[in-house]
């Protein structure tokens, strides 16, 4: 009988099972590199402007220095899904198999049964291997934190943006002067962003923002076009914008992942989306970084230890008591970015802080807010903070990058007359 558990043959399953389609591993994190050992280096090299100098044809030419790079290495983390076989998985009818008189064999349901393994534990590893692509995409660093590990990738990015309650997206918020700045700061440094990926709620605010839907509406001059259109894997193309500086396309990613990290009261974990909600990606559709791979260490049947530069390493190994034979696929992958001035990051582009009245009562639409009742934050409340009448309930994080541009005062602020002291 054919030993479907062979690592040869688990190889050949592995090369023939079409993977899931991913967005930011198949967009971004394409060009693949394999290393002879755990550990993987990369070099990030500073690309300064210059421009060539004048001289006097007396003095000759004026030497220009190289840029300079710097080497990073990282050890690339493990994952290593498995899956085990007994003699009651055997026995058990499978999926598709007839109720009654199948013909089917115990070694007719382990070629069966070894096949849907691999397609499971690969689909496990693409989703993991999305998932590291998407947090570094967003964070720019990976937290590495399972079974006998807890660690942090950080590759030192700092183009992320906590956006403050000024210059959170509103119905009335300027969303395209701000982008355009960020446009702009981004040309500095040689790079012409032309896309945009949002989360659900940044998408939905886009999509409801007056300024960007009436200067859409302006026939005389194309500013872009709202032209949603599904494409794979939760990822929805929802048209173009032009701004001064740049053109984007905009893309929304509604993909979820389970986060073994965060159990609900059953104790299982709770569903997340890949993107941030309130987050917004902004860069170049040209840019190109890597996916890594480290070297797997088994020790094969011999007792021989033995090192493969492979992207997925399969092995199997069996136990007789408890009768037990188990598959495993072991990739050591890690998104390598080129360039940590290639993209910038928007967090909280629509979060919603709450005001909390002082020692006052507030008038708004004919209801009355009484002390310590909270409202939420937008400019008319923005301006009792401002006159000493209500207080912010929840921090409001501070940039950790370059600035983005204010929206302009909402004109519609609270007077002293709708404004009343208590006794």
């Amino acid at each position: 009988m054919r030993d479907y558990y062979e690592p040869k043959f688990l190889a050949g399953v592995i090369r023939k099972t079409p993977g899931l389609k991913t967005f930011f591993k198949r967009r971004f994190f394409k060009n693949t590199m394999t290393f002879p050992t755990e550990k993987v280096s990369f070099e990030f090299q500073d690309n300064k402007r210059r421009l060539a100098p004048y001289v006097s044809p007396r003095l000759g030419s004026e030497t220009i220095e190289r840029d300079e790079y710097s080497l990073k290495t990282y050890t690339a983390p493990l994952i290593a899904p498995n899956r085990v076989i007994t003699n009651d998985t055997l026995a058990q009818k499978l999926l598709d198999e007839p109720t009654w008189n199948s013909g089917m064999t115990p070694e007719d349901r382990a070629a069966k049964i070894a096949a849907q393994d691999i397609m499971d534990l690969q689909d496990t590893i693409t989703r993991r291997e999305e998932y590291m692509c998407a947090r570094v995409k967003q964070d720019g660093k990976l937290v590495i934190k399972g079974k006998g590990v807890n660690e942090v990738v950080d590759y030192g990015f700092e183009n992320v943006v906590i956006v403050d309650a000024a210059d959170r997206w509103t119905p009335t918020f300027d969303i395209m002067g701000q982008l355009s700045t960020i446009a702009r700061e981004m040309s500095k440094d040689g790079i012409n962003p032309d896309m945009l990926i949002l989360g659900a709620d940044a998408a939905d605010m886009m999509l409801k923002n007056e300024r960007y839907l009436k200067l859409l509406d302006n026939r005389r001059v194309e500013i872009g076009e709202i032209k949603p259109s599904e494409l794979e894997n939760g990822i929805t193309y929802l048209g173009r914008i032009i701004v001064p500086g740049a053109t984007f396309e905009l893309y929304s990613y509604t993909e979820w992942y389970p986060d073994t990290t965060d159990l609900d009261a059953d104790g299982q974990p709770k569903l997340k989306p890949l993107v941030d909600p309130e987050t917004v990606i902004i860069q170049s559709s040209r840019e190109r970084n890597s996916m890594l791979y480290g070297a797997i260490t088994h020790i094969d049947k011999r007792g021989n230890f033995v090192t493969h530069m492979d992207e997925y390493v399969p092995r199997s190994w069996f136990t007789e008591n408890p009768s037990q034979k188990f598959v495993e696929i072991s990739p050591r992958p890690l998104p390598m970015p080129h360039d940590l001035k290639s993209w910038c990051v928007l967090k909280g582009v629509n979060r919603c802080s709450m005001i909390r009245l002082k020692n006052v009562q507030f008038i708004s639409n004919g209801r009355i807010f009484r002390t310590g009742e909270a409202l939420p934050d937008n400019p008319t409340t923005r301006s009792l903070v401002e006159k000493g009448f209500a207080e912010i309930v929840a921090d409001t994080p501070k940039k950790s990058a370059k600035a983005v541009k204010k929206s302009e005062p909402d004109k519609a602020v609270p007077t002293q007359e709708n404004v009343k002291s208590n006794p």
